[in-house]
């Protein structure tokens, strides 16, 4: 099979941006750079969500502001400008860690990150509809598949260089020098995606008046089944996910281990990713984008209750079983990726693609800084707790999952 310059391109992209999550990972490397200059687990937890919530958090506003644009490519670089902007700044920040009194840096930290991660949102409605208009839909399984696995195997090399990184060098030139390189990979991620050559299709003549726009929403949950139930399951995964950044924080906690295991977890994490792209591209491609996320819903449950025995049952307080953990997490994570962004795309029309795009990320926003209640939770409870609420969660995915409609079916 022969694949477009976007197709290539894209996966390039892909792969870059993946190992520069790795590098700076909201489950691993980034709570525990956080951990390491304040105590609040609120805190710990914001920054391990930030990243996702602030993709979803813009794009309602983006999608009207660019659903009338013929071309779309020019708000990804200008959006991917602030990222490669901001992310050298956090960098230089953390280099400058020693010489800055710390509740000026983490307030500074957080407002640079969350430009960062906006400016992904932002980035984000462009993108998608790229790839929409440029990617077939039964290759998009391929296509988003091709991104994950390769650029999982890239990551859990990554995983390597963390754990020397973090080993070798002092507070805070580890987590700096951490930084830095994913600052590279950034910015070249960016500039190759630039490249790539956006197909004009149909779109709505004018822009849609921001009031009259806002009464889609409601129109689309009411009216679009498939819709509807797609919001329920992420969300539900949403708050799966707020455990995430803690499963590196209570692995540490329990086992006394150093800040060097964060790059063994990671590349465990991404052999679980790498694993599972290709039974998810296959599923998605030949099966539907349904089964994949049923399967998810299903797998997301297997670390928080691993996790939550590990509290109670000595023979599992070791990295052994940790490892497990994080191979689920990966194998998770990258197919609630993969599924719930191929079955977007399936079901939304082309000439309206930013709107259901739009409206569906910034539903999910909220949801996606639950990881700050995590924290909550954990200070005013336990980490067990919150082990538990994230697998009922899992569960309640599981449910609503089965009853989804399968969209190319019904479009048959």
């Amino acid at each position: 099979m022969r694949y477009s310059r976007t197709f290539i391109l894209g996966v390039i992209n892909g792969i870059l941006f993946n190992l520069a999550e790795a590098l700076i990972g909201g489950t691993t490397v980034l709570p525990t750079f956080i951990s390491n200059v304040t105590t609040s687990k609120v805190l710990v937890g914001l920054s391990g969500t930030m990243g996702n919530a602030g993709w979803f958090m813009p794009q309602l506003v983006v999608a009207n502001l660019i659903e009338h644009l013929k071309r779309k490519k020019p708000i990804y670089v200008w959006a991917g400008m602030v990222r490669i902007v901001t992310i050298w700044g956090i960098a230089i920040l953390i280099a400058a860690l020693a010489h800055t009194p710390i509740a000026y840096f983490v307030a500074i930290f957080f407002i640079l990150y969350s430009i960062y991660c906006l400016a992904a949102g932002v980035a984000g409605i462009p993108f998608m509809d790229i790839v929409a208009k440029s990617v077939r839909s039964e290759n998009r399984g391929t296509f988003f598949g091709a991104r994950l696995f390769f650029g999982g195997i890239v990551s859990a090399l990554a995983g390597i260089y963390v754990r020397n990184i973090l080993d070798l060098k002092p507070f805070p030139d580890n987590f700096a020098l951490l930084f830095i390189t994913a600052a590279i990979v950034v910015t070249s991620a960016i500039v190759v995606f630039s490249f790539v050559s956006e197909p004009e299709v149909s779109v709505r003549e004018r822009r849609m008046p921001f009031k009259q726009f806002l009464l889609r929403g409601p129109f689309l949950l009411k009216n679009v089944r498939s819709y509807r139930m797609l919001l329920v399951v992420r969300v539900l995964l949403g708050v799966w996910g707020m455990a995430l950044p803690f499963y590196v924080i209570y692995a540490r906690e329990l086992m006394h281990l150093e800040a060097s295991a964060v790059g063994i977890f990671l590349s465990i994490q991404m052999v679980g990713a790498i694993l599972s792209n290709i039974l998810w591209g296959l599923l998605s491609d030949r099966v539907g984008n349904k089964i994949v996320l049923v399967l998810v819903s299903a797998v997301a449950m297997v670390s928080p209750l691993l996790t939550f025995s590990a509290a109670f049952c000595s023979p599992l307080h070791t990295t052994g079983c940790f490892n497990f953990v994080f191979f689920f997490l990966g194998f998770a994570l990258s197919g609630i990726r993969l599924g719930y962004t191929n079955y977007m795309l399936d079901v939304s029309p082309e000439a309206e693609r930013p709107t259901y795009l739009g409206f569906m990320n910034t539903f999910l926003a909220p949801v996606l800084l639950l990881s700050s209640i995590g924290g909550l939770i954990i200070e005013k409870a336990s980490y067990e707790v919150l082990f538990i609420i994230v697998s009922l969660a899992g569960l309640a995915a599981l449910v609503f999952a089965v009853q989804m409609e399968e969209p190319r079916r019904k479009s048959q």
